[in-house]
């Protein structure tokens, strides 16, 4: 079966040829290079084939997508091409932007985790879908999402802008695989007709002294919070997860057995599972937790409402009451304290980053580093707790 690694490795040749992936897909390479997606197929025994856009504006998991339809059609008696053709006249001049999203969206949605998918629709209600949701999609040009965009960067909103213009790409691609436009009306809009996009960076603290002045000040919250925030806070800087990771633990993915934490790839905001392994004293930590008997299911609940947990709005809310201001620290910045110190302990970055979640462009580099880094990373974060416990002590 094909990969993207393999598809990007293809050569040009004297002539067209087919390099197969399953199921009738191929892609075939011309001697220009392009890269042509077909889907073969048999129909009333005589041999046919669909194109299905080119690569990589079609991607080798929307190709396999649209093979999935027409193979659906082909078992259930149609002929894909007729299939096709039929879609494309029923549709050309019928199907608006709403209705082409919401059928994008219904095929890819698996790919995203709930609550990233439930925040861009929410992004898409408040500024694409009320300027252009009802047009249909043959009637939008490039100087229409120009200005549908230009609205979200006039508000600052640089972050949504980047993910929405993202989106509503992927939806007018889909679309030009199905044949009801050309072309991609946001693909040729130059970057520069943005404000310039400015790093995010999330108030933090990476002195050894500042950290345990944040340390000790943390552990104060125990006599003026709630039980849960004030050990979600101070696992916060143990685990090095995000706000909403930390939170949101259930006791389904504490693994006492292996101390080791699994969060599944729905609560994660690269859609892949995460693995944390737990030092001596984090497993203490959850284990002294369980014995309360909180909850069944979430470790942090809400003192409020027990089937559910607390959010990460409750870390935030805390760290005001001990009075640390949001320039001087956020709940999400025991990541950067982290990152900063562990670097200085000398800790790869390999394994730091492995540690923090962040995506690994290479999939197959990331699915090999998640199970190479895995005895590196269990000895980092015992250090790590060990250097935190060590800080906290009086001098």
């Amino acid at each position: 079966m094909l990969t993207d690694l393999k598809i990007r490795g293809l050569k040009p040749k004297n002539k067209d040829y087919p390099t197969a992936d399953s199921n009738g897909l191929a892609i075939y390479t011309t001697p220009k290079g392009v890269k042509k997606w077909r889907y073969r197929y048999r129909f009333n025994r005589k041999a046919s084939m669909i194109s299905l856009g080119k690569y990589p504006a079609v991607s080798l998991s929307e190709a396999r997508k649209q093979r999935d339809i027409y193979q659906k059609a082909l078992f259930d008696g149609i002929n894909p091409k007729a299939y096709k053709d039929n879609l494309r006249k029923t549709q050309q001049n019928k199907i608006t932007f709403r209705q082409a999203f919401d059928k994008w969206f219904d095929i890819h949605k698996g790919e995203f985790a709930e609550r990233t998918a439930m925040k861009q629709i929410r992004a898409f209600e408040l500024h694409i879908f009320p300027h252009i949701g009802n047009k249909l999609v043959v009637d939008l040009k490039p100087v229409d999402m120009l200005n549908v965009f230009r609205k979200i960067d006039s508000h600052g909103k640089s972050e949504t802008l980047k993910k929405v213009k993202g989106w509503c790409s992927r939806v007018f691609r889909d679309c030009v695989v199905l044949e009801i436009i050309n072309n991609d009306p946001t693909r040729d809009l130059p970057s520069d007709s943005f404000k310039k996009r400015e790093s995010k960076h999330y108030a933090t603290v990476t002195s050894p002294s500042d950290i345990k002045d944040l340390l000790n000040t943390i552990s104060k919250y125990e006599d003026t919070g709630t039980y849960e925030v004030h050990h979600a806070l101070n696992l916060g800087a143990y685990l090095l997860l995000r706000p909403s990771e930390l939170t949101g633990l259930l006791w389904e993915e504490i693994d006492f057995k292996n101390k080791i934490i699994r969060i599944g790839k729905n609560r994660m905001k690269s859609s892949r599972a995460h693995l944390v392994p737990m030092s001596i004293q984090v497993l203490a930590k959850f284990e002294e937790i369980k014995e309360h008997g909180l909850s069944e299911k979430f470790v942090f609940p809400s003192s409020i409402n027990r089937n559910a947990s607390i959010n990460s709005e409750s870390l935030r809310v805390a760290l005001r009451r001990l009075g640390i201001s949001k320039e001087k620290f956020t709940p999400h910045g025991f990541r950067s304290m982290g990152t900063t110190r562990l670097y200085e302990m000398g800790y790869r970055e390999d394994v730091v980053e492995r540690t923090l979640a962040h995506s690994e462009r290479n999939k197959v580099k990331s699915a090999y580093n998640h199970a190479q880094y895995i005895e590196e990373r269990t000895e980092m974060m015992q250090a790590w707790s060990d250097y935190l416990d060590n800080l906290k002590k009086p001098s």
